[in-house]
């Protein structure tokens, strides 16, 4: 995300894996939402790919995070509160 300002960013999903980040990524593009996935630097750093330390953010501009969500909870990968 170096390219983004992270205060216009939200996060909108949290994956296990950078893959499963691509899928949610891919879905949310098909909505015509810019998606930006931000891996964490901490496991990154370390080249671990797999785990806790490997989660990948999936943010979207905080204008479409309310649009982003509730497509996520249509399509069944986020939980409804």
């Amino acid at each position: 995300m170096r390219n983004h300002d992270n205060d216009a960013w939200a996060a909108v999903f949290e994956a296990a894996t950078y893959e499963e980040a691509a899928i949610v990524k891919g879905m949310l593009e098909a909505a015509k939402i810019p998606v930006a996935l931000d891996r964490d630097s901490v496991g990154s750093g370390l080249g671990i790919t797999d785990g806790l330390l490997s989660e990948v953010m999936v943010k979207v501009p905080k204008n479409l995070a309310g649009k982003a969500v509730q497509l996520l909870r249509a399509k069944q990968m986020l939980r409804s509160e």
